[in-house]
């Protein structure tokens, strides 16, 4: 797979483009919804440029794709699974996977991924944008633009570009100090143009455009 390459002091940082929490829902739907009597293993094909997820299931029986891709209550295969789940903390909430996918991408600018159910299996393929992982010159359409000034927008137009950014390479590629860019990005999030998903050294920022 090709990555985007960065680097957080002296730790080299790979961004995939495939967001790791849309990744992470996508493996956790297909084991909460394999028929494990098949005995069929959930098979992951990794392609530069692709991933697919297969896994033996179905929806239930008076579901289409519409109702998969929109709100819906929860209705795993295997209920016993998903609650293990649930109580472990790989599950926050129910009948919310494949929003937290759609979620994800839309806050990396990476295309949704495409479901294919038939002939007793569920597929899922997340593709690479065709300019990946060469970086586009994405300006941000801010809402109020007397609002924001050239730094803030600077560092928009960079959380465009790579929303996993951290502090310190943000820092590195504009020249400016730590203590600049953590001031930028909270006048950012109190002007309500981005928002912080996940935690400090996991999580990555969304551009509220």
């Amino acid at each position: 797979m090709k990555a985007l390459i960065s680097y957080d002091g002296m730790h080299r940082v790979e961004r995939y483009f495939v967001p790791e929490a849309a990744l992470r829902e996508a493996i956790l739907n297909a084991l909460c919804h394999k028929r494990y009597e098949s005995g069929i293993p959930v098979q992951i094909s990794v392609y530069e440029d692709k991933i697919y997820i297969v896994n033996v299931g179905e929806l239930p029986a008076e579901w289409t794709m519409e109702n998969l891709l929109k709100k819906h209550a929860s209705r795993p295969y295997n209920p016993n699974v998903a609650h293990g789940m649930y109580l472990a903390g790989f599950i926050e909430s129910w009948g919310r996977g494949v929003e937290k996918i759609i979620e994800a991408c839309d806050a990396f600018n990476t295309p949704y991924p495409q479901y294919k159910i038939g002939g007793g299996d569920v597929m899922v393929k997340f593709a690479a944008r065709s300019d990946w992982p060469f970086r586009v010159n994405v300006q941000v359409n801010v809402r109020v633009n007397d609002n924001v000034n050239d730094g803030e927008r600077a560092v928009l137009n960079k959380l465009i570009e790579d929303p996993g950014y951290t502090v310190s390479v943000l820092s590195e590629q504009l020249k400016l100090s730590r203590k600049t860019i953590a001031a930028k990005l909270k006048a950012l999030k109190e002007k309500n143009l981005i928002e912080r998903i996940g935690t400090a050294r996991k999580g990555y920022w969304k551009v509220k455009k």
